[in-house]
């Protein structure tokens, strides 16, 4: 008896510390005709009871482990003996709604495997940890449908600011806007997540009908489209392409009136796309079938702004005969990484990304000939994009035709190119390597060398956005001087003009 009164006490201090709140997300369920929901984290039911009664909601689910969470220091973290008290009390409460209220005593990774279908809104007020919120967003996600609602509690409580980063730096990714009625309650509209196929196209007659079907037999979804800007092409590809634009209405093509090369290909591909999730693949690679929607849906779940296959599968003539393999490292890959070898996700250039991601990176560099790839991947990682890779996975990379690195290799101009892509972010590494790279006698190869002589950053700190300093090229002979970073930049474009 003393336990249930103290229930009952505490309930009603929950209801008057939540009162103002427990309307406002009501007036945004009502806008949506929202019918069937559900609430994760219902505690004593005050905000269920009045969802029920000022809404036409017609299901709601409550789903609460009601279960004591270990160390979690929060002050409705109470015993076990105390949940099993506050759940009684709870079912009590809303039994007067009858079915239009259902607890689901479980966890929400397990209660979201036993709803069927798709749900109008769901509204969160469990957990106040970055990870617990992240989580409970990332499973939930997924079942409401397109139009729908997602929201909850604790939106800017200086309490738990890691809330509102765990909030934002989930849905931000796509643009989705994040409302705030206030009282901490914020709510988003989810709406489809679309992708953009990007493909610069040059002299690919002989290839890209066989990419484009890659795309469009198992990997293309309502809401998605592809764009291609033909480079200038020499060749039929112009033809083939308005062939491949007569069979699919979903391509749309850029020409450029001059050859302008791989990396400002895609970039006007990407001005030209309307979704804000991007997939570039080049036009002579191959999609497995049915393996983007696996990858879309990593990249969501992971909290990643760019999301790569684990493995390329080179092969010549036929996708049957694989010559070799490039295999990623599981997980995230960060600036270190970039800068201890040359097998990273960003030096194939063929994975999906946030539109959000290409800008903050200032898309691809154009004047980085061979490494525009791996300079944007750099890029975006240098500018604090999360990239990860998704674990058994693969697509097919075409080998042995005479591709711009095979060309660049041969003028002997790759160390060049990637000291002038990754100079604005020198102050992120250790000084002792900057000297290295800078030093006449390494600049030339150091790119080449990096698995042996990695370039190391001064902590472990995976990138963060650079701005330009000044450095001093005391081992040139023919410069004294302190060199900002535009004059460097003016001598390395002369060093790659010779």
């Amino acid at each position: 008896m003393i336990l249930k009164n103290k229930v009952i006490i505490d309930a009603k201090r929950n209801d008057e510390y939540r009162l103002c709140a427990y309307s406002l997300f009501n007036r945004v369920l009502v806008e949506f005709d929202c019918k069937i929901g559900v609430e994760v984290g219902v505690s004593f039911g005050g905000h269920s009871e009045v969802i029920l009664s000022e809404t036409k909601v017609e299901k709601l689910y409550g789903v609460d482990p009601y279960g004591h969470f270990g160390e979690y220091g929060h002050p409705l973290n109470v015993t076990q003996k105390e949940f099993d008290s506050i759940y009684e009390f709870t079912k009590g409460r809303l039994a007067v709604f009858e079915n239009r209220f259902e607890i689901i005593r479980m966890a929400s990774s397990e209660a979201v495997s036993i709803l069927q279908g798709s749900i109008d809104f769901v509204y969160f007020n469990s957990l106040n940890t970055y990870e617990g919120v992240f989580e409970v967003i990332k499973i939930w996600f997924s079942r409401v449908k397109n139009g729908g609602i997602i929201g909850g509690y604790d939106y800017g409580n200086p309490n738990f600011p890691w809330v509102k980063q765990a909030i934002d730096e989930f849905f931000k990714r796509f643009n989705l806007e994040i409302h705030e009625l206030g009282e901490g309650i914020w709510w988003v509209e989810k709406k489809s997540i679309s992708i953009s196929f990007i493909i610069p196209a040059f002299n690919c007659s002989n290839t890209i009908v066989e990419t484009i079907e890659s795309i469009m037999d198992g990997n293309f979804e309502k809401g998605d489209e592809v764009v291609i800007c033909n480079d200038n092409s020499s060749d039929e590809t112009e033809d083939v392409l308005n062939k491949l634009k007569f069979k699919y209405s979903d391509i749309t093509i850029i020409n450029h009136l001059r050859n302008k090369g791989g990396a400002a290909a895609r970039n006007t591909a990407v001005e030209n796309t309307k979704n804000n999730l991007l997939f570039c693949i080049d036009s002579d690679n191959i999609l497995v079938r049915n393996s983007v929607a696996k990858l879309k849906e990593f990249l969501i779940n992971s909290g990643a702004d760019i999301a790569a296959f684990q493995e390329l599968h080179y092969f010549s003539d036929s996708r049957d005969y694989i010559t070799h393999k490039w295999i990623f490292k599981e997980g995230q890959t960060g600036l270190s990484d970039y800068l201890s070898g040359s097998i990273v996700p960003g030096a194939s250039g063929n994975y999906m990304f946030t539109k959000n991601s290409w800008h903050r990176a200032g898309g691809y560099p154009e004047d980085a000939g061979a490494l525009d790839a791996w300079g944007f991947g750099f890029r975006q990682v240098a500018t604090d994009s999360i990239m990860k890779v998704m674990p058994n996975s693969h697509y097919f990379h075409r080998y042995g035709h005479e591709s711009y690195w095979v060309r660049d290799s041969k003028k002997g101009k790759i160390s060049l190119t990637a000291l002038q892509i990754i100079f604005p972010f020198l102050h992120l590494f250790l000084e002792a390597d900057i000297n290295f790279i800078l030093n006449q006698k390494h600049r030339y190869n150091w790119f080449e060398n990096l698995e042996k002589k990695p370039v190391r950053l001064k902590n472990k700190s995976l990138g963060s956005s650079g701005t330009m300093i000044n450095y001093s090229l005391e081992s040139d002979p023919d410069n004294k001087d302190q060199w900002n970073y535009v004059t460097f930049k003016k001598y390395l474009l002369k060093l790659l003009r010779r």
